[in-house]
């Protein structure tokens, strides 16, 4: 069962921002891939932030697979990102008594690389389906403050290509952003809990929009000219 692709690179540079650091959420600890028949898809949250892309495959049978944070390392080293890309052969094998988890080979028809498909973790990977599912169909709502984390907000450097635009939107307060880049990229960012759900946040991290416009009213307004004098 084999997938060629030239966007494994690109995926691995997508989605590396939003592996989980957490070691007791193994399944969160690398990158999801999943093959349907139709598209490769590959995935990262660190449950904060999601992440999906994909690229049409078609000559695959279904399966699925986490490459772990350690063995995208030497995915790198072996075939580093260029500007003139070049086919990868994904090849998936299913468990067996020696190998249980599966294996996955990845190469360029002069060079391989096999590792663990870690099928057992793949199984327990969210439901990703549902959760775009779910912010592509509701409203966009945004009609009062919402608070980000900045440093989640660069993840998302990585998922367009330069001087390629994000489309965001949200169903309102709560609910996550969906980031959009180009057709094949997908993301959902959670806000921060606004100080209502979390009475010990400090006020001065809610910028209230009167607020802001009371304080700035000074420095935005235009300075008046002081009239000559007769």
């Amino acid at each position: 069962m084999t997938v060629t692709t030239t966007a494994l690179p690109r995926f691995v540079a997508q989605l590396t921002p939003h592996i989980s650091t957490d070691t007791t959420l193994p399944p969160l600890g690398g990158i999801y891939l999943e093959a349907d028949g139709t598209h490769l898809f590959a995935a990262a949250t660190d449950r904060y932030t999601i992440a999906v892309t994909r690229t049409e495959a078609t000559e695959s049978e279904p399966w699925k697979a986490v490459v772990l944070r350690a063995d995208l390392t030497a995915l790198r080293a072996l075939f580093p990102a260029r500007r003139r890309t070049a086919d990868l052969h994904l090849t998936h094998h299913r468990g067996c008594t020696r190998t249980p988890d599966g294996l996955l080979t990845v190469g360029d028809g002069t060079r391989s690389l096999t590792l663990s498909a870690n099928a057992s973790l793949a199984r327990k990977f969210p439901k990703w389906r549902r959760l775009f599912a779910d912010a592509l169909a509701a409203e966009p709502r945004q009609d009062t403050e919402t608070l980000y984390n900045a440093d989640f907000l660069a993840r998302w450097a990585r998922a367009a290509d330069r001087n390629q635009p994000l489309t965001t939107w949200s169903a309102g307060p709560g609910k996550p952003l969906l980031v959009a880049a180009g057709p094949d990229f997908l993301g959902l960012h959670m806000p921060v809990a606004l100080p209502a759900h979390r009475p010990d946040t400090p006020a001065r991290d809610r910028q209230d929009r009167a607020a802001l416009r009371t304080t700035w009213a000074d420095t935005l307004t235009p300075a008046r000219r002081l009239k000559a004098a007769a």
